[in-house]
């Protein structure tokens, strides 16, 4: 995403109530690196593991300190017991963020090993397509996927006043206008709104049949997605930035969200997204994965379309020459995505992609 739309536009972020980081999300993240880990097997099987967050040389120290020793020497199909041993080991080092960042992308790794040992796709895909809605802020770029339905990365929040509130309602306008009166048509807020100025800005853009509104206020809000949920009339939903099976509960089963959106780099990988997947059957919602990439695929295409009706598509490649770090990056046709098939996950690491560091 470095170097992209998303790192140097104008999009509401946590940090956009401050005036010197509002401008673009690098202002204040700074650089952004891509991890991947990597699981060798005795017999020579390799498995890999996308690590989410965008610190992707903080990795190693961390897989050197805490979660190497737990992993090296354990029996591939074990994963579950993997999954519990990593995280009660790593709360001394934070119950989230980048700890749960490196767990989930050794799980990745682990059950795209394991599928490739057994010679099949790493989750049981009960489809091999899966349809998908576009996030981005330029509608007209639909046409190259075929895609009708879109997310807009809102530009604004609270600290940009009524001339934000102006602005943000005329890109909704535009891209109704561009899609037409029935498509799908949802905003991802990214935590940079409060519940007060929420409120406000659904009466001025309801008109334009939102489908839902996406991480209005900080992830720890629970009593604000409570609030927002019982007084809008569209959807409510979040997730992207959860990161324990605790935190999950709450947001389900508090009545945060409608939708509730794991993302599978973040979250805990497969296993954890497995058991966040049982939370929402529980509670009668549907999981639609925040993020790309080949193993969010899978893990929707697992399920069936009344729990998971379709997949994201970031476009993180306009306005960047940049690479996926690994190979089989799908990319959507005609509306759809369409999975390979081919044993784990599908992928290996990309040589378009500068290895840095290897640990």
């Amino acid at each position: 995403m470095a170097g992209s739309w998303l790192t140097e536009s104008v999009i509401a972020n946590p940090m956009s109530i401050y005036p010197e980081y509002w401008e673009r999300r690098s202002s204040w993240f700074g650089d952004m690196s891509a991890a991947a880990i990597e699981i060798v097997l005795e017999d020579g099987t390799r498995g890999f593991g996308f690590v989410g967050g965008g610190r992707g040389h903080s990795v190693g120290p961390l897989l050197d300190a805490q979660f190497r020793r737990l992993v090296t020497g354990s029996g591939i199909e074990d994963i579950e017991r993997i999954h519990d041993q990593l995280y009660r080991a790593s709360i001394f080092h934070g119950r989230g963020g980048l700890t749960q960042c490196v767990l989930s992308g050794i799980d990745i790794a682990l059950h795209d090993a394991l599928g490739k040992l057994r010679n099949v796709p790493a989750l049981a895909p009960e489809r091999q397509r899966l349809r998908v809605y576009y996030t981005g802020n330029d509608p007209h770029a639909l046409e190259t996927f075929g895609i009708r339905d879109m997310k807009i990365a809102v530009p604004y929040g609270p600290a940009h006043g009524e001339e934000g509130m102006a602005a943000n309602e005329a890109v909704v306008a535009e891209a109704r206008r561009t899609l037409g009166p029935d498509a799908f048509l949802a905003l991802d807020i990214y935590m940079g709104w409060n519940v007060d100025y929420t409120l406000r800005m659904y009466e001025r853009i309801e008109r334009y049949k939102i489908a839902w509104l996406e991480e209005p206020v900080l992830p720890d809000d629970y009593a604000g997605y409570k609030e927002i949920r019982k007084r809008v009339g569209t959807k409510v939903t979040g997730g992207e930035h959860e990161y324990t099976h605790s935190g999950f509960e709450r947001l389900i089963n508090e009545g945060c969200v409608d939708i509730v959106q794991p993302d599978i780099y973040r979250a805990g990988g497969p296993t954890a997204c497995g058991r966040i997947k049982t939370l929402a059957e529980k509670a009668g919602i549907q999981l639609v994965c925040h993020g790309i990439g080949t193993p969010t695929y899978h893990f929707l295409a697992g399920n069936s379309e009344a729990l998971t009706p379709f997949a994201e598509y970031v476009d993180i490649y306009r306005g960047t020459t940049k690479d996926w770090i690994l190979t089989d990056d799908p990319r959507p046709a005609g509306g759809f995505l369409t999975l390979s098939g081919k044993p784990g996950f599908g992928y290996e690491l990309s040589g378009k992609s500068p290895v840095a560091t290897i640990w």
